[in-house]
């Protein structure tokens, strides 16, 4: 039976982002602070109340209103979908119109208040359809089409600079950053053994127009400032496959297991003469991988889950090249790699009657060290090249430890 819907979407959002940069200063000359203060420890020197005072250290406010932003965003979206039952094979087909308009409120001084106003504005149409093809309760193919967008956010586009301490760096917005466009395609077979498995095996490609990236220069010494560009285009395809499988039915009774992977290719195009050089995706790994046991005994009411992650050597910071566009001299300034690690997390539940429930878990229990990597071709003095590769951050985040208690009055 065919089957129409519609509807419609509205949705305001507005923004206030203010900063203020205090720095303790003192004066060169005559101070009353002790001697060798420079170099004590911060904890020791910050701590004492008698070294602060007009003739000791103090708090200077830096003004930077370039770093403040407000903005105000208004977003109307109408839609309509039909589906149409065509013995075994059901096609579900959509059509959404978006009209969005972003206003972007940032000061042209860092002294004064000075207000000017940036407008981003876009009229969208997108269309998306989903076939189903059921050769019988068991085994089903699916092909699907559709269009998204992703727009930069307020952040994203503002000049606003912010530390970031996951990166231990600086980023900037840029104000000239384009929405992105994606058509996403995929095919996919799916098999349903018995209640509760299913093994999925699909093929999927994705086209990219201004695909949004983190990219990277050096301000000065080693510190970095991260920022937002958009590259021409860019491809990305792969094949997944997803299974869940319960073990009871080779004599594991109550345990489960779910396994997740994909390979991916992906290939971002850059203008002619451009800096930037074609490459894999920024953030995008070669492969990915999530696996899980899960165990649960009915009668004891205890769940436990065993999942383990590892994603590919992926770019997490775009190189460039430095200097003038074509020149052999130019310094190229190397993309930036997070590289592979283990995760394994554990979660354990336990129900003790129908109102208290124990719950424990551990994040990240191998607790392997985070590396960022660059790597470079150099040549020798026998005038081949080797690749040579240098760590550029690494910490170790450590376990995440939980234990809570839930009461259900």
């Amino acid at each position: 039976m065919l089957s129409l819907k519609v509807g419609a979407y509205g949705e305001y959002r507005s923004r206030e982002y203010k900063t203020r940069e205090f720095i303790y200063n003192w004066d060169m000359g005559d101070n009353q602070l002790p001697e060798g203060f420079r170099k004590m420890e911060m904890t020791e020197l910050l701590s004492n109340a008698d070294h602060f005072g007009a003739d000791k250290l103090y708090l200077l406010e830096q003004q930077a209103m370039r770093n403040n932003y407000g903005g105000r965003n208004l977003l109307g979206a109408g839609y309509a979908a039909a589906t149409l039952p065509l013995g075994k094979l059901n096609v579900y087909a959509g059509l959404r119109y978006e009209y969005d308009r972003m206003e972007l409120i940032t000061n042209s001084r860092d002294d004064v208040e000075s207000r000017q106003s940036r407008y981003y504005r876009h009229n969208d149409l997108f269309s998306s359809v989903n076939t189903t093809y059921r050769f019988n309760d068991r085994h089903q193919l699916r092909l699907s089409y559709g269009k998204s967008v992703n727009r930069p956010e307020f952040r994203e586009v503002s000049p606003s600079v912010f530390y970031d301490f996951d990166l231990a760096s600086h980023v900037q917005g840029n104000t000239d950053l384009k929405a992105c466009y994606i058509h996403n395609a995929d095919v996919r077979y799916e098999f349903y053994p018995s209640r509760g498995e299913q093994v999925t095996v699909a093929a999927f490609y994705k086209r990219f127009s201004n695909p949004i990236e983190w990219t990277y220069t050096v301000a000065g010494g080693t510190s970095l400032v991260y920022s937002y560009e958009n590259a021409c285009s860019a491809d990305n395809y792969g094949v997944e496959i997803d299974i869940r499988k319960d073990l009871s039915d080779i004599g594991l009774k109550g345990l489960s297991w779910s396994f997740n992977g994909a390979l991916i290719h992906s290939r971002v195009q850059f203008a002619e003469g451009s800096r930037n050089e074609n490459r894999p995706m920024q953030g995008q790994s070669p492969y990915l991988i999530n696996t899980g046991l899960f165990y649960r005994h009915e009668e004891a009411q205890l769940n436990v889950a065993l999942l383990y992650n590892r994603i590919g050597k992926r770019i997490i910071g775009v190189g460039r090249s430095e200097g003038s566009t074509g020149s052999d001299d130019n310094a190229r300034v190397p993309d930036s790699y997070e590289m592979p690690r283990d995760m394994i997390d554990l979660t354990v539940s336990k129900k003790i009657g129908s109102h208290i429930e124990l719950k424990a878990n551990v994040r990240d229990l191998l607790a392997q060290r985070v590396s960022y990597k660059q790597f470079a071709e150099v040549g020798n003095a026998d005038g081949h090249t080797r690749e040579v590769e240098q760590v550029t951050r690494q910490y170790k985040p450590g376990r995440n430890i939980g234990v809570a208690a839930v009461i259900k009055f």
